[in-house]
């Protein structure tokens, strides 16, 4: 595939666009642009990204911006793609013990959605195709090939512990599963409250059972117990697929 082929953001995510705007060198890297992208959604949140205002923080007009993005889109999934990329060493790496390393890279790749909470609200479709995304699944690739498991088995751990680290994220960080209904000046109720409205012991009394017993130990929401849990299951899953 040439670049003619590449969505732009792609090829610019990988380093292969070699179209040039018009006109005199730009003093604005992709690279700066990306960075103050993520710090506006770092510090303002992803609905205060916009070009224009991205351009004021930069200190330059808006129309230098397209000589580095086509688009807010293609800017999104740079934006997401360097923010959630991964370190040089995620902990757990290197030590020889499969199951080790998974885990660091599982919890690396759950604290980097919590850093930048902003990643999960930008929609991904189909397989991965960014740079950094692809670093993930290469770093648990290599950790699972000393074990054995098949080509195809390997592939699926991917999909697996990553869209697994990715909905826990996205429960970890959701207001009302988290406890606190919203916004801190009107947090509004939350999970268990808004359950308890409606749900009743006569349909479902499993449910209740479980709740009233929760509700007597601690607040209902999301911990970091909660994704322990998950990703002990899977890697104590992924140990049975080992010949």
């Amino acid at each position: 595939m040439n670049e003619a082929e590449l969505p732009r953001a792609v090829a610019l995510a990988w380093g292969v666009s070699s179209r040039r705007r018009p006109g005199p060198k730009p003093q604005l890297t992709l690279d700066k642009v990306v960075r103050a992208a993520i710090g506006l959604a770092d510090e303002k949140g992803l609905a205060h990204v916009s070009l224009a205002e991205l351009a004021a923080r930069l200190g330059c007009a808006t129309a230098s911006l397209y000589r580095h993005v086509d688009s807010k889109e293609d800017l999104l999934l740079l934006m997401r793609d360097f923010a959630a990329r991964p370190d040089r060493e995620p902990p757990g790496e290197g030590d020889g013990d499969w199951r080790a390393a998974l885990e660091g890279i599982a919890w690396a790749i759950f604290d980097r959605y919590r850093r930048h909470p902003w990643v999960l609200e930008i929609p991904t479709t189909g397989p991965p195709t960014m740079p950094g995304e692809l670093q993930w699944g290469e770093r648990i690739l290599a950790a699972l090939a000393p074990t054995g498991m098949t080509a195809a088995r390997r592939l699926r751990a991917v999909t697996l512990l990553s869209g697994y680290v990715r909905e826990q994220a996205r429960l970890a960080l959701d207001p009302v599963i988290a406890g606190d209904g919203g916004e801190p000046d009107d947090p509004g109720p939350g999970y268990a409250e808004i359950i308890g409205r409606v749900m009743t012991p006569d349909r479902y009394p499993a449910f209740c059972h479980v709740f009233t017993e929760l509700i007597a130990e601690a607040p209902v929401g999301y911990d970091r117990a909660d994704f322990r849990f998950g990703l002990d299951v899977i890697l104590t899953g992924l140990a049975e697929q080992i010949p």
